[in-house]
Formats: C-alpha cells, structure tokens, sequence
C-alpha cells in the first residue's frame, strides 16, 4: 500500500534520522526563503545588504547536510565515466528545455526585467560567486536527496530506505516530478526535469548521476544569467 502524502502530516519526533537527513536540509532553505522578506529587513535595519539572504540560506544548508552526512548512504558509491557522461547530457536538456520561449499560462517568466546591479566592485563579486556555487553545488545536493532519494521512494513504501530506485513505480517517479515541478514557477519546466533526473536515478540507481545531472543543469543556468543578464531566472 502506497504511502502517499500522508508523511507530511507526522510530528517531527516521528520522523526517523534517515528521514531527518532528507527532509531537514531542504525544509531549512524553504523556510528561509518564505522569510527572506523578514530576512531583508533585518539585514537592512543593520546595515546590511539584502543579497545575503540567499548566502545565510545557502550556510544553513550547507551546516545541515555536514550534521547528517554519515546517513547519506546512497552518495558513498561514485559515479563512473559513463554516469557522469549522462549525467552532463541530461543536465544540458534539462536547461535547454527551461529556458525555452515557454506561453505565461504553463509558467513563462512575466515580461519585463529587473537587474541585478553588479558593479564589478568585491562586493558584488562576492554575491555573484555565492549566489552561483549554492545553486550549482548546494542545491541540487538538497532537491535530490528530498525529491528522488527520500519522497519518490516514500511513495512506493513507508520504509524508503528499503525501496530500491530500480522499482520505482511510474507513480512515485510521476507523483514526485509534479511535487518538484509546484516547486518552480517554470512548473512545464520543471516537471520535465523532475521526470529526466527521477529517470537517471531509476536507471542508474545510483543517485550521483541525478546530483550531477541537477548541478549540470543549474551552473549551465546559472552562467547564461549571469553572461546575459537574464535575472528574472534567479
């Protein structure tokens, strides 16, 4: 019997340290993010700049993932030649797809633009550097071990853990990708992205390949914003 969304409704004293490791890194930076308003305010009533919002989400991140890092048994196995060759291929479509002239009524960007003003000064260059590095090495770490490793695996079974990525069912791999697909405003986008790195984990059971494959997709991203100006899509 499926599981289904009912994990989200469970005190966090039910939640099993494999669990923790999976859900917390991720919950953190969401949290921060629906604060970032709070966030700015308080970093401007000290003087502060409002950029480092992102740079405190990306630490605590990082602080959660280092506190748990003895559990993450599905990144001890390294990815081979092959692996990595098709996690740099899936990570290429995946940005080709999201950036895509995509209509407003499946997620496009809204018209119009706004800019990051980058001045060249250390400062901004500070920014530019942390901004990139959370996007492309941090998150993808948090979204993989959330989406593919912990919940399209909780959806099969109440025991993840024991849930090989192999059997996945088309339900949990679809369930998961429209979950992660909500996460995004480019949802269209974001829902082919989910299925692709769900694909490569079920195939390769291995889920560096998705990891890379994410991270791939987000430095590729994150280069043409910076290289284009295209700063709606940060």
């Amino acid at each position: 019997m499926k599981s289904g969304l009912i994990v989200w409704f469970r005190p966090v004293s039910m939640f099993s340290v494999q669990e923790r490791a999976r859900v917390f890194p991720f919950i953190g930076f969401i949290l921060l993010l629906a604060a970032e308003p709070l966030l700015k305010t308080g970093l401007t009533s000290i003087g502060l700049s409002v950029q480092l919002t992102y740079v405190l989400r990306t630490l605590l991140a990082v602080c959660v993932l280092f506190y748990y890092r003895e559990h993450y048994i599905e990144l001890v196995q390294r990815p081979r030649v092959h692996h990595v060759f098709w996690a740099l291929l899936s990570g290429l479509i995946v940005f080709l797809l999201w950036i895509l002239p995509y209509p407003e009524w499946i997620g496009s960007k809204k018209s119009g633009s706004f800019a990051i003003p980058i001045m060249g000064n250390p400062a901004d260059l500070f920014w530019l550097a942390c901004r990139w590095t959370g996007s492309a090495l941090i998150v993808p770490v948090i979204e993989e071990l959330f989406w593919r490793s912990y919940l399209m695996r909780k959806l099969d079974a109440s025991d993840f853990m024991a849930v090989s990525p192999v059997t996945a069912s088309a339900y949990a791999v679809v369930a998961s990708s429209v979950l992660f697909a909500v996460e995004h405003q480019l949802w269209l986008a974001g829902l082919l992205a989910g299925l692709v790195y769900a694909c490569l984990y079920r195939r390769f059971q291995l889920l560096w390949v998705s990891v890379l494959a994410h991270m791939t997709t987000n430095a590729i991203l994150g280069m043409w914003v910076i290289a284009g100006g295209h700063w709606l899509y940060w």
